[in-house]
């Protein structure tokens, strides 16, 4: 449990399909009106991620939970995860669990970064009654990843270093949990506007947030998951996603490459596309007014107004 300057955030425990899942919410989540804004974050972050990077007013008024992706601490999985349990469904069936155990009865818009905009897309379909929409920001619809996050892909798969691929993910996850200079330093390998990325405050907290629960975490599940989310594909229902979505991402995004977010655009049948100039993977982070000013914008326009 934490504090923020007007209201409690707890963290509830969602157990399903033998996960225990956790979630971060304000306490009175149930009081607050209107659609709950589901946020997901992207792999290896944390569900604490979100909370710093939201403005005041947001924080402390709207309804919101952030999920944590599966087996990402303080997030556990089953004993035996492997890569084979990446798959739509899993993500369904957990993201479900906490509509129904968290935010019962309740109409959410998803806010998902990287995979967790993956996650998004794949509840959008499952759960067509409960999702209005969803912001997905340099996500995708297969994992096929490029850059360093793909070098982590194939590292974890021991396609790439054989067996000294996962060690290495090890040793560099404990490196970077141990010295937050580190951490910063990596973590903004993602962005392209690293000066923007390393000097925000509000980003170096959601980096404490990010490092504390790393600290925790099971290295071999996570290592799992990278390896299993190169094999995820939705590319074949999309176009079967009948909720608006908004599909952004930054020029120079290192990870999900232009033309697939391209295709993500055309593909969805109701889908507005935001390309951020100057930016990376990190969004959010390395644009974080310009990110809250837009997605607020484009809630009260496609889901709010029309139901007015």
């Amino acid at each position: 449990m934490s504090n923020n300057s007007q209201n409690r955030t707890l963290r509830t425990e969602v157990k399903a399909a033998g996960h225990v899942l956790v979630v971060d919410h304000p306490a009175d989540i149930m009081q607050r009106a209107g659609p709950v804004w589901m946020f997901i974050h992207g792999i290896a972050v944390c569900s604490a991620y979100w909370e710093p990077l939201m403005p005041a007013g947001f924080r402390d008024g709207q309804p919101w939970i952030s999920v944590s992706l599966p087996v990402h601490a303080p997030s556990v999985g089953p004993s035996g995860f492997s890569r084979t349990d990446v798959v739509p469904e899993m993500f369904n069936s957990l993201n479900g669990a906490v509509l129904d155990q968290v935010v019962p009865g309740r109409e959410v818009v998803v806010v998902g970064h990287s995979t967790g905009g993956f996650a998004g897309l794949c509840l959008a379909l499952d759960r067509p009654d409960r999702v209005l929409g969803v912001i997905s920001m340099g996500g995708f619809a297969d994992g096929q990843w490029v850059g360093l996050e793909g070098d982590m892909q194939l590292m974890a798969r021991k396609e790439k270093l054989g067996f000294l691929g996962p060690a290495a993910l090890r040793v560099t996850a404990w490196l970077t949990t141990r010295w937050p200079w580190l951490q910063a330093r990596a973590a903004s390998m993602f962005a392209h506007d690293r000066r923007a990325f390393l000097n925000d405050g509000p980003s170096r907290l959601a980096l404490k947030a990010m490092r504390d629960d790393a600290r925790i975490q099971d290295q071999d599940q996570l290592i799992e998951f990278f390896a299993g989310i190169r094999d995820v594909d939705i590319w074949d229902r999309v176009k079967d996603i009948s909720q608006p979505v908004m599909v952004f991402t930054g020029e120079f995004d290192p990870v999900i490459p232009r033309e697939k977010t391209l295709r993500l655009a055309r593909t969805l049948p109701r889908s507005s596309l935001l390309l951020y100039p100057g930016v990376g993977h990190m969004v959010m982070n390395e644009r974080r007014d310009d990110f809250w000013r837009d997605i607020i914008a484009w809630h009260r326009t496609n889901i709010l107004e029309p139901r007015s």
